[in-house]
């Protein structure tokens, strides 16, 4: 293949992109700052407004919501932690692996002062309390993991918590009989894309750390089921759910869960031993190559994939610039995909953050939609934390890429 036409057009991309580097550390660095000034510690009542500075000033029976959204203990805030530890490590600021460690330990030191009683879903902690879905354990004990590898002080206060994840997915989980993860709702075992994510992100650090060579082994062969029930040979896409009841597809090609499961297999390519590589490296490249037809030429990806009307969305865009930038950092994929990465973090750039470092458009939690106009109508939030730490993750894929395509 002749390389020099795409070597041109790279090395235009870069003499462009030379002069946004310095920015790209000056807005990544304010992206995370804003996080920490952001924190704070109080907890808002729900009927009078009244703040409460500590957990013990709220009153006996009292509802409250806390003050600062990156106080709770949510799978958000796990990308988000394991994000900052790796700005930390670029940047060479230990304050953000101090936020990181403060976050965690706050929220295991008051999790047990709120009471888990039927309907009370979003209360404080409820995900740690509770500690029954993949979502309520995996990407905050992953970043437990990642905070233990760089300050192993802090082993003995979360290895219980990590011990018990890994219990829980081995033991608890709800599976198919095929042994792939699923939950016990909306319906009766129902496979969530996102999962993939929210199982593998620790499955894949509790493997490598603590060498349980066939919790790995699960964790690929998950890769392989989920893509049995979810690829869509048509659109090259997944689609969000499938109802095991039914035996059918279900919700619609919606990003963020394309993005989770794209996420997920990238970190567990980043520790799968070799011999366990090439079948999760091909589904990996299926499924960027469906992926990347899809970018707007805004350089940016649809709330609804394959649907032009449907909006812009800031959280997936952001895991697919990450996840492409990071396969050609590795080799996984074709050079040529790097300006996939390149436009799409110029999109977010110049339409997706705010002035003050918040991502613009992030589709909110989102369930299993039984039709189109569900994910068509789920709201958008700037600043929402489901996208925080993505666009940390993608910027500084970004910089690792520029650095690697200038050598």
């Amino acid at each position: 293949m002749n390389m020099k036409p795409l070597l041109i057009f790279c090395l235009a991309v870069l003499i462009s992109w030379t002069g946004y580097a310095a920015g790209d550390e000056t807005l990544l660095r304010r992206v995370a700052d804003k996080v920490l000034a952001d924190y704070r510690i109080a907890y808002t009542d729900r009927a009078s407004g009244r703040t409460y500075a500590s957990v013990d000033e709220i009153p006996a029976g009292a509802r409250v919501r806390i003050a600062s959204k990156y106080m709770d203990w949510h799978y958000s805030l796990g990308v988000l932690n394991m994000a900052l530890l790796k700005m930390a490590d670029r940047f060479g600021e230990e304050r953000y692996a101090d936020f990181v460690e403060q976050q965690i330990d706050y929220a295991l030191s008051v999790y047990d002062r709120f009471g888990v009683e039927e309907g009370e879903d979003h209360e404080p902690y409820h995900f740690l309390r509770k500690f029954n879905e993949l979502d309520h354990c995996g990407a905050e004990c992953a970043a437990m993991i990642e905070l233990m590898a760089r300050r192993p002080e802090k082993t003995a206060a979360y290895m219980p918590f990590v011990t018990r994840a890994a219990e829980h997915i081995r033991r608890v989980q709800a599976r198919f009989p095929d042994g792939t993860l699923v939950r016990t709702w909306p319906y009766r075992h129902t496979l969530w894309a996102d999962d993939l994510y929210m199982g593998l992100s620790f499955m894949s650090r509790y493997g490598s750390r603590f060498d349980d060579r066939e919790m790995l082994r699960d964790a690929a062969r998950q890769v392989e089921r989920f893509h049995h029930y979810l690829w869509d040979p048509v659109t090259e896409l997944l689609w969000h759910g499938y109802y095991g009841d039914l035996n059918r597809t279900a919700g619609a090609h919606w990003g963020r869960c394309n993005g989770w499961v794209m996420l997920a297999t990238c970190q567990l390519l980043d520790l799968l031993p070799a011999e366990l590589c090439r079948p999760v490296l091909d589904l990996l490249e299926r499924q960027i190559a469906g992926v990347a037809k899809r970018q707007a030429a805004s350089g940016l990806w649809r709330q609804v994939l394959d649907r032009e009307d449907s909006y812009e969305e800031g959280s997936c865009s952001a895991i697919f610039v990450y996840c492409v930038a990071h396969a050609v950092c590795e080799g996984w994929i074709d050079s040529r995909y790097a300006t996939v990465a390149l436009r799409g973090w110029e999109g977010l750039r110049r339409e997706k953050i705010t002035p003050e470092g918040e991502l613009r458009d992030v589709c909110v939690g989102t369930g299993i939609g039984t039709d189109l106009p569900f994910y068509y109508n789920r709201p958008k939030v700037d600043g929402e934390t489901h996208g925080t730490g993505l666009l940390l993750e993608a910027g500084m894929e970004i910089l690792r890429l520029n650095d690697k395509l200038q050598k």
